[in-house]
Order: structure tokens, then C-alpha cells, then sequence
């Protein structure tokens, strides 16, 4: 081999501007060249959960605080349907129950939004959540004194400080993760209120039937402080910034309108999100399915919320993985989803045992965890910053607001036709509406051009809130 052939073979010197991309951020003072490629390495999308909660510290906070507080609140739910089933003997109280927990929220509808994009998120939800401590206290006072009234009362106040807290995490996410984060992110987030379903309620109905409902709450109060202590610990801004703190409500709402009803996406997801919540109020009918149907006790509450959390988890990843890359398949997907939640429940109105009915319910809500967290993530996708808040705030309200309309509906269906006509009622409801909006949805010429962006919305100042001003608007 000669001396031209060695040298021609040997690899080049390795300059360091050809290591380093062009694009990584200058290099600081006291920030070393390793660490820098660290910073650029944790840019690159994640694939596992795990890798992404060990890299981003901020959100790893903030899913931990989400769940924390998710399962302090299915204890207290698993609890108190027993409580108030035992205390009236209803199936229609204890679908009443969902009413409690979705209405008060509602009537605060049009301050939340606003509060969500005009105050700071960070110190909003720190307030909610040791707040709630107070009327968790009073559900303790409330089993102790066996006083019902106390106990919707206490719900509705906690459903006070959820309306206000719950759509936080959601309108902050895009502001903590970046743009190969956030799939994975929106993801994992969106499915925690499975989660916590799936381990709250089946975890809650055992500590319910070993130490009584006593310790649920007070495992509930704990979650609420330490959720905090998380959110105080994020350290970047939950919100880009807050052009000012006076809240108007009428202009705030009529931007908000403004731009639903000019992006179509938006308006198909809570259409979406309506049909969904409007035949959800049959969930409430699981406990009785339970206590009166399969003739199990607290444990078997807690294994038929199980089999519905495990398959809710199950659903957004399923979902995902449908729907990755279009909005039209995300679109379909969600879709399919209610159709399948409804599928769910037509047969768990058919069965006589729990085994079958846990299928079931699982079943039925593979379905909804697919529906609901492939609508909130399309939004998000959709929405810029100044306005996320609101859109957030308003398909929570749109949640709330049906899915208590369907629970009040079922508490005197329930009475009248009996629990498993209910059931098949509501669940063709969503078989039906399912169809229908899929139709339209996809006939639809603006959607049909989306392809789903692979970051967030970029943010416009208040007075550019058109979505036809950007060439990356989704409706463009």
C-alpha cells in the first residue's frame, strides 16, 4: 500500500464546526462545550416517557402534580359514590353525583378563561390547589356526620376549584416541552386523567374498604399540598406573558367566538367533545352496576373504575399512533372512539357478572380516552398562546356543561326505565351522533388540506387573534 493510498483512506481531520451544527445556541459564559451538546441532545423528539420525564425537569413537575391530584380526587369520588348510594339508595343520586361535579364550574365559565390567559398560571393553580384543601376538610366533616347536603356541597366546591385549575396544565404545556417533545407530551398528559382514573378508583376502592372513607380524603388533602409544592417548583413561565391583568369579559369572549368559528378544526373537535360528554352521563351508572347488578361491594366499585381508568390510558396511545402526522386521521380517529364508547356500553348493558362487565368498561372507554384526549390535543395544536387559555377553558366548560345535562337526564331515566335501558339509550346516542359527525367533519374542504404541524401554534399578539393572518394557521 502506498504512501497516496494511505492518506487517501485515513478519515479526515475532524473540525470542530463540523461536530457542532450551526445552529446550537452560542456557547455562554461558564456554560461548557459539554454541556451544550447535553442542552442539544434533550432537544431531539423522545420516544419513551421515561427519557422525556428524566430530561425535562419542568415538565416532569408538572405531570407529577397532574397525577398526584388526579388520584386524591378518584379516592374521594370512589368514596363518596358508595356514601351516597348507602345514604339514599338511588342510582339516580349516585348519577347525580356527575352534576355535582360538573355544573358549578360552568356558571364561572366566561371569568375562568380569561383568568387562565390574563393571570399568571403558575400562582393560579397553586391557589386551587390549596384551596381544595378546605372542602376536602368538609366531606370529612360530612361522612362524619352523615349529612349528604354537606357532601354535594363540598363536591361542588372542589368542581370550583378543578374548573379553574384543570385546564392550567393544558394551556401551559406547548410553553415547557418543545416542538419534539410535545406529541409524547400532549400524550402522556392528556391520558393522566386516565391514569389517575385507573389508579385512584381502583386503588380507592380498596382503601376505602380497608381503613374507611376517612383515610381517601385525607389521602386526598395530601395529594392537593404536594401538587403545589410541585407547581411552585417549575421554573420556566407557564404563561409567554401576561399583557395585562384587566379582564374584559365581553372582549375576551367575542375574540374567543371570533376564532372558533373561523377555524374549522376547533369548531369539529367541540362538537366533537359535546356529543361525547352528552352521553357520558351514563358512566355515572357504573357503581350501581356494581352494587345492585353483579352484587359486589366497595371492592368491586373500585374494579369496574379500574377496568374503565386501565382502558382510558390505553385509548390516547392507541389514539396516537392512529392519528400520527394528519389531522384528518386524527379527525377519523377520535371519531371512531365515541362510536367504540358507545359500542362499550351497549355491552355492558347486555351482561349479568363482573368479569364481563369490567371487559366492557373497558371496551367503552379505550373509546373515550382516544375521543377526548385526541380532541384536547388537536386544540391545542390549533390554538396560539394569548388565546389557549380560553379555548382550553371554554371545552372544559363544554365537558362539564353536557356531561352534567346527561347526568341530570339519567338520574329519572334511570328511575323510569330502569339501568340498563338507560344505558343502551345513551350509548346508541353516541353510536349515532358518531357517524354523523364524522361525516361532516371530514366533507369539510379546510380540514381535508390539514397536515398536523409538528409544533405549537406560533403565537400573535392580541390584535392579530385572526387565524387566517398566518400562513401556519391550521384553517390556512
Amino acid at each position: 500500500m502506498t504512501d497516496q493510498q494511505s492518506v487517501r483512506r485515513r478519515p479526515p481531520a475532524t473540525d470542530l464546526h463540523d461536530v457542532i451544527p450551526s445552529f446550537v445556541p452560542v456557547i455562554v459564559r461558564d456554560v461548557t462545550l459539554l454541556e451544550s451538546l447535553v442542552l442539544f441532545t434533550r432537544r431531539r423528539p423522545h420516544t419513551s416517557l421515561v427519557a422525556l420525564l428524566r430530561d425535562n425537569g419542568d415538565f416532569r413537575r408538572l405531570f407529577c402534580a397532574s397525577a398526584l391530584s388526579l388520584i386524591g380526587d378518584w379516592f374521594t369520588f370512589v368514596a363518596l359514590s358508595t356514601f351516597i348510594y348507602r345514604h339514599t339508595g338511588s342510582a339516580g343520586w349516585t348519577a347525580l353525583l356527575f352534576a355535582v361535579n360538573s355544573l358549578p364550574g360552568v356558571v364561572l365559565l366566561p371569568l375562568i378563561g380569561p383568568l387562565t390567559d390574563r393571570f399568571d398560571r403558575q400562582s393560579l393553580r397553586i391557589v386551587c390547589d390549596l384551596g381544595a384543601i378546605i372542602p376536602v376538610a368538609g366531606l370529612l366533616v360530612a361522612f362524619h356526620t352523615q349529612s349528604v347536603p354537606l357532601a354535594l356541597g363540598c363536591l361542588a366546591g372542589l368542581s370550583v376549584a378543578a374548573a379553574v385549575a384543570g385546564p392550567i396544565p393544558e394551556a401551559a404545556l406547548p410553553n415547557l416541552a418543545t416542538s419534539g417533545e410535545l406529541p409524547l407530551a400532549q400524550t402522556a398528559l392528556g391520558s393522566l386523567y386516565s391514569a389517575g382514573l385507573l389508579v385512584g378508583a381502583g386503588l380507592g376502592g380498596v382503601v376505602s374498604a380497608a381503613w374507611g372513607a376517612s383515610a381517601t380524603l385525607v389521602i386526598d388533602g395530601v395529594s392537593f399540598a404536594v401538587s403545589a409544592l410541585l407547581i411552585a417548583r417549575i421554573r420556566q413561565p407557564l404563561s409567554k406573558a401576561v399583557t395585562t391583568r384587566r379582564i374584559r369579559m365581553r372582549a375576551n369572549t367575542a375574540e374567543l367566538w371570533t376564532f372558533v368559528r373561523s377555524t374549522p378544526v376547533v369548531s369539529a373537535f367541540l362538537w366533537l367533545t359535546v356529543g361525547l360528554r352528552l352521553c357520558y352521563g351514563m358512566v355515572g351508572l357504573l357503581p350501581v352496576y356494581a352494587l345492585d347488578r353483579f352484587h359486589v361491594g366497595d371492592a368491586g366499585v373500585g374494579a369496574l373504575y379500574l377496568a374503565q381508568g386501565f382502558g382510558a390510558v390505553l385509548g390516547p396511545f392507541l389514539g396516537r399512533r392512529l392519528a400520527a402526522g394528519s389531522m384528518r386521521r386524527r379527525l377519523r380517529a377520535a371519531g371512531a372512539g365515541l362510536a367504540l364508547f358507545g359500542v362499550g356500553y351497549l355491552a355492558l348493558a347486555q351482561v349479568t357478572a363482573l368479569g364481563p362487565g369490567m371487559a366492557a368498561a373497558l371496551v367503552g372507554h379505550i373509546g373515550v380516552g382516544a375521543c377526548a384526549i385526541l380532541a384536547v390535543n388537536g386544540l391545542q395544536l390549533a390554538t396560539p398562546d394569548h388565546i389557549r387559555g380560553r379555548v382550553m377553558v371554554l371545552v372544559f366548560g363544554l365537558s362539564s356543561a353536557f356531561q352534567g345535562v346527561s347526568s341530570l337526564a339519567v338520574a329519572p331515566l334511570a328511575t323510569t326505565i330502569g339501568m340498563p335501558d338507560t344505558t343502551r339509550l345513551l350509548a346508541g346516542l353516541a353510536v349515532v351522533y358518531a357517524f354523523v359527525w364524522a361525516v361532516r367533519a371530514t366533507r369539510t374542504g379546510n380540514v381535508r388540506k390539514i397536515v398536523e404541524p409538528d409544533t405549537a401554534h406560533k403565537d400573535t399578539s392580541d390584535h392579530e387573534h385572526c387565524p387566517r393572518c398566518t400562513s401556519d394557521c391550521p384553517c390556512a
